[in-house]
């Protein structure tokens, strides 16, 4: 039987206007592999209540699995929220335990100025909140009116998971065109994927959590939680 796992933080079922995510309709006891989130409106796609197993049609947590396949990766929690800054979900996201932490942030935190620096802090907080032997940090999506920032960002993340010991994988890289901006048809605004759009980005984050034994990886230990 299909079960919602390990979500902590509000309660209550999904309403009839929010579907079910695909990555958590799977049968327990399989061969599967949880993974737990911590995003923006990238993740939550309109939903305000992420923390209860509620996220929006053009969220990428839908699709992690290759339609058409047997679902192993199955969506445990976390927190996310629409303008959503990385120090905002190292506040609001609980702790918990999954196969993998999967980190999508940085959009909010451009916007308003954020360095780099402490971005990065932020980040490896929210790494010590969930106990899982692989965190994956994945690239942001273009934001058409912040190019260059968004591409020195995106490579400031790869250079932080390698000296984090983290995964880093550029799952907005299917959204890109050459010049750095959304692919026609991707997104409705500039800034946020829509269907389409987050169908590539949850592929692609879905390759990236099943290419590597997650039980192959070692627990990083992060940095403490600033004051």
């Amino acid at each position: 039987m299909a079960v919602f796992i390990g979500l902590l933080g509000l309660t209550g079922g999904p309403r009839a206007d929010e579907p079910m995510p695909q990555a958590i309709a799977v049968s327990v006891g399989g061969d599967h592999s949880t993974f737990r989130v911590a995003g923006d409106s990238i993740t939550a796609a309109g939903s305000h209540t992420v923390a209860a197993g509620h996220v929006g049609e053009a969220s990428w947590v839908n699709y992690v699995n290759a339609p058409g396949t047997p679902a192993t990766l199955v969506w445990a929690g976390g927190w996310a929220l629409g303008g959503a800054q990385s120090g905002d979900m190292a506040a609001a996201l609980r702790p918990g335990s999954a196969d993998a932490l999967v980190i999508l942030a940085g959009t909010n935190d451009l916007a308003h100025g954020t360095g780099h620096a402490r971005i990065g802090e932020n980040l490896a907080r929210i790494a010590r909140i969930v106990r899982a032997p692989m965190v994956l940090l994945s690239s942001i999506p273009p934001r058409d009116d912040a190019v260059a920032a968004t591409l020195a960002y995106n490579e400031f993340l790869r250079t932080l998971a390698g000296e984090r010991g983290w995964m880093y994988v550029d799952a907005a890289a299917g959204l890109r065109s050459e010049a750095g901006t959304f692919i026609p048809g991707l997104s409705d605004d500039g800034v946020h994927p829509n269907v389409e759009g987050a169908r590539i980005l949850g592929a692609a984050i879905g390759q990236a959590l099943t290419t590597k034994p997650m039980q192959a990886i070692a627990d990083t230990p992060g940095v403490d939680p600033l004051g």
